[in-house]
């Protein structure tokens, strides 16, 4: 389940200390741990501990996945908004743990791993400050706002010897496994042209609320966290915060990245050589700041991807 292609085998323990323990302080342990392995570990002291941040649309599948694996027990949730708290205690069931600041949940010695499916401005911090409480990490995508945010990111979970992963699913899909096979194969030619599209706009747009106080279910300081104050604005929280620069970079970096990544790995390319892109918000009518219309071209060596 949790997996790191970088570290070495554990050393070798006698039988009667192979606990979730021993394997879950070494993620080398993690690594070595196959499906045949997963399937002699029993009762619910083998299992990876599992703590929830966020659960909002994505955040309730990876809970409600993990809850199915036998290997995984979910074992804390957290969200600055309490009825998604109390919604994902509720998926879970039994003596789940809740709490509303995150920081509670990274405390628990019962956590041995975190997901974390909050609004992109929280990933690199949260994902970091996991890290640092000894947590290995799932992080949804994108990883970050901004380029420098990775190379922290790196440099915290080598520092701390965790293992991260980063959610761009459709790697795991197998009809996306067989295209990649298909074009490493050269069945379809030389590349030279990739094209990407995708279309998520809710017309006629979100409208534009006044600033207002938030909701007293609503922790917005702590949902704030690392983005700059501003006051509370109905469109800025929950789902709409994908709509403003301060959270995140719109579609182009939500359905944009899941495409981007797939032209990536099939490729093998490490990064563009130049891009250029152009767009603007022409079309929803509301307070939202990111484009909803947007064309980037993007050279990489040997070939070109447009993103639309």
């Amino acid at each position: 389940m949790i997996m790191n292609k970088q570290t070495q085998p554990p050393p070798k323990q006698p039988q009667y200390e192979l606990t979730r323990r021993s394997f879950i302080k070494s993620s080398s342990a993690a690594a070595a741990l196959t499906a045949a392995s997963w399937n002699r570990v029993v009762g619910a002291n083998e299992r990876v501990g599992i703590g929830a941040i966020g659960f909002g649309l994505i955040g309730r599948i990876h809970t409600r996945n993990f809850k199915a694996q036998p290997d995984a027990q979910v074992v804390a949730v957290s969200d600055a908004f309490r009825p998604r708290m109390d919604a994902a205690a509720e998926l879970v069931g039994g003596q789940v743990a809740r709490h509303r600041d995150f920081r509670k949940l990274l405390e628990d010695k019962n956590v041995d791993a975190v997901v974390v499916a909050t609004p992109d401005h929280w990933h690199a911090l949260m994902t970091m400050m996991a890290c640092a409480a000894g947590k290995d990490v799932y992080v949804e995508k994108p990883l970050t706002l901004f380029v420098r945010e990775g190379r922290w990111m790196a440099d915290v979970a080598r520092r701390h010897k965790r293992v991260v992963q980063v959610g761009t699913q459709q790697r795991s899909g197998p009809h996306y496994q067989r295209a990649r096979e298909l074009v490493r194969a050269g069945r379809i030619g030389k590349l030279v042209s990739v094209q990407v599209n995708y279309f998520r706009n809710v017309s006629p747009g979100f409208g534009d609320p006044p600033d207002q106080a938030p909701p007293p279910e609503l922790d917005y300081d702590l949902w704030l966290g690392p983005a700059p104050q501003r006051p509370y604005n109905p469109n800025r929280a929950i789902y709409h915060f994908r709509w403003f620069w301060d959270y995140s970079g719109g579609q182009m970096t939500n359905l944009g990245q899941h495409s981007l990544d797939v032209v990536h790995w099939i490729t093998g390319v490490k990064g563009a050589n130049a891009v250029t892109s152009a767009g603007g918000r022409y079309f929803l009518e509301d307070n939202g700041e990111v484009p909803d219309t947007q064309d980037a071209m993007i050279e990489y060596p040997g070939f070109r991807a447009t993103c639309q």
